[in-house]
């Protein structure tokens, strides 16, 4: 396959084969990027889907139309590679309309539930860890009490099963091997085939663009120590077609993954070099991102500066105080000069 060919956007229930009983379904989306691809692989006299999209209306009669038509030999097995609502959302409603047997990690699921913020006590923990961290009091309001709840809440009340790193997954003529993966979340499920060289990344290796490492409350505690252990686990593989949650197919996984690493060496050193002493986490993320422009990308912001931060301070290169300001190691305390924040 040809990874430098921009593919024309689906339409949303456009099928699309992308290897030898693989299609693609490109489904749109709302907010951000304006799209997410999900995969079927032949599995019997039925299907395996590779995460779900996000439930909506229009998505659910789109899968009607399929389920009625090209693929009316139904879904045996789903696998949610992770729980952001692009690959989560439609699980329950697919798994009560097929029956499918659906593949999700606890870690995954308690993340689910644990962003949607569902009660009075949890919105008041995060956004006071947010106020820790330098945010401001309306951006935290705002991010606790709408957009999480609001863009990030999905349905986790059905049954589900777990798969183990390392499982090995038969669907139809390939024969997956399951790799679990921190960083942009806790558990993220990839599907390796060795055969074939293939890799279903969900987010976890995208081309275009770098996956969100945050620190959150919940989720994963050193996402970006687990994600650069992510990418060399995958440079090692046999790599000849990605098959990744947004944009198209693409050829040279390992150099993609050699690539992801080297950007965040770059952006570490850039934490490095511009912390001054006694600055929080929204300080920092001024100094290397510059003044976002709306909540959205300043929440981005703060819990991938913090991401980048502990992983520096693991390195022992710099320090949090008990205040959760920042200094770099060599620093004394006693000269600190605290910013306004």
């Amino acid at each position: 396959m040809n990874a430098t060919t921009a593919q024309p956007p689906a339409a949303p229930d456009d099928l699309v084969e992308v290897a030898p009983d693989i299609l693609r379904l490109r489904q749109p989306l709302d907010e951000g990027i304006d799209h997410v691809n999900v995969y079927l692989v032949r599995d019997g006299a039925g299907w395996l889907l590779f995460d779900t999209g996000v439930d909506s209306a229009d998505a659910r009669a789109c899968w009607e139309r399929l389920l009625t038509g090209p693929l009316s030999g139904g879904l045996s097995r789903i696998v949610v590679s992770h729980h952001h609502p692009d690959h989560l959302g439609l699980a329950r409603w697919l798994h009560e309309r097929t029956g499918a047997v659906v593949y999700l990690r606890p870690e995954e699921r308690d993340s689910a539930d644990q962003t949607a913020l569902g009660t009075s006590q949890a919105m008041d923990a995060c956004r006071a860890y947010f106020g820790l961290h330098g945010m401001e009091d309306g951006d935290a309001i705002t991010i606790t009490g709408d957009l999480l709840p609001r863009f990030m809440a999905c349905d986790t009340q059905f049954r589900s099963r777990t798969l183990e790193h390392g499982e090995v997954l038969q669907v139809g003529r390939y024969r997956f091997d399951v790799l679990v993966q921190g960083g942009h979340s806790v558990a993220q499920f990839c599907l390796h085939e060795p055969t074939a060289g293939l890799l279903l990344t969900g987010d976890q290796l995208l081309e275009r663009i770098t996956p969100n490492l945050s620190l959150l409350p919940w989720g994963d505690r050193h996402p970006l120590r687990h994600y650069l252990a992510s990418l060399e686990q995958i440079a090692a593989l046999d790599l000849r077609c990605i098959m990744p949650a947004h944009h198209g197919v693409y050829a040279g996984g390992v150099a993609r993954a050699h690539g992801l690493i080297r950007h965040h060496q770059r952006a570490l050193e850039r934490f490095r070099t511009r912390l001054q002493p006694g600055m929080k986490a929204m300080d920092v993320a001024i100094a290397v991102y510059g003044r976002r422009r709306n909540v959205l990308d300043r929440f981005l912001a703060l819990t991938e500066s913090l991401a980048h931060l502990q992983y520096l301070e693991e390195q022992s290169d710099i320090r949090q105080d008990a205040d959760a300001r920042w200094s770099p190691r060599h620093h004394s305390p006693t000269a600190a000069t605290t910013p306004n924040t």
